[in-house]
């Protein structure tokens, strides 16, 4: 007998809920599980195409056009979805990412490029955090919420800012999870290695499963369901935590063996041209 993840009567806020991949899986998710469903993303494209996938599924929904990584306006947009749709309940913060000019070698690295990488991977998110708990504070309701990490928090060469930011990410949720859980408030994360988007590639190839031991990449619908588990009361005792959905890359290459972690856009441009 399976367990049906039950959201009704809550509105979920997704932070980067378009896309077409994982964004787009977590607010699809969230609306199987009955939630009324909000989403902020930078592209009004994005927004009008999840509200369509939403709409059609029968979800309640709402959407802000919004750059995240700018304070007022993130903070703006959220008080929007909560205006339209009522309190938030819960949140997810999807957005983040590596874009190609990011990859530096540490002896290299300006901080220009630091601050981006930072700004897209962990500042927004403790923003939206913030913007999400103060009202659940006030009413005493109790909620809770989900930040996206990935592996390459543990350190990663050549993404030296992209791994800060994500590390200080897991490290910020479980100082939330420390100081909100007396409110019923519970922040956990979710920790990804490999999964296939339209931004890193749809393919399952020989490098990324001769690296992973599962053999494959994973799916969003995959790393949405683990989300939801912890968003929704089948998690009522978790809190603090990463979970780490990742097909096992982070215990080390399959069958005994130590494999290089597999790296999109063509390994990192050949390791910067070595």
């Amino acid at each position: 007998m399976g367990i049906d993840i039950d959201l009704a009567d809550r509105t979920c806020l997704v932070v980067g809920g378009g896309g077409g991949g994982i964004g787009t899986a977590m607010v699809e998710a969230a609306a199987r599980a009955g939630a009324t469903v909000g989403l902020i993303t930078n592209l009004a494209e994005h927004a009008d195409d999840s509200l369509e996938r939403l709409r059609a599924m029968g979800a309640t929904a709402a959407a802000a056009v919004a750059d995240v990584t700018d304070e007022a306006a993130l903070v703006a947009a959220v008080a929007t979805v909560a205006h339209q749709l009522g309190p938030i309940r819960h949140l997810v913060n999807v957005v983040g990412g590596n874009l190609a000019e990011d990859y530096q070698r540490a002896a290299e690295l300006d901080l220009e490029a630091f601050d981006r990488v930072v700004a897209r991977n962990l500042r927004y998110a403790v923003v939206a955090c913030r913007e999400v708990a103060r009202p659940l504070l006030a009413s005493g309701q109790g909620g809770s919420m989900v930040n996206v990490s990935s592996g390459a928090a543990r350190g990663s060469s050549l993404l030296g800012p992209y791994a800060a930011a994500k590390s200080g990410l897991e490290a910020y949720s479980r100082t939330m999870a420390l100081e909100w859980g007396p409110s019923a408030i519970r922040v956990n994360v979710v920790s990804l290695g490999s999964v296939r988007t339209p931004r890193t590639g749809q393919d399952d190839n020989a490098a990324a499963a001769a690296a992973i031991p599962l053999r494959r990449r994973g799916d969003p619908a995959e790393v949405a369901d683990v989300a939801m588990f912890l968003l929704s009361d089948l998690a009522a005792y978790v809190t603090g935590q990463t979970v780490s959905v990742d097909g096992g890359i982070g215990l080390g290459g399959p069958g005994g063996t130590e494999l290089s972690r597999f790296s999109t856009r063509a390994d990192v441009r050949a390791r910067l041209e070595r």
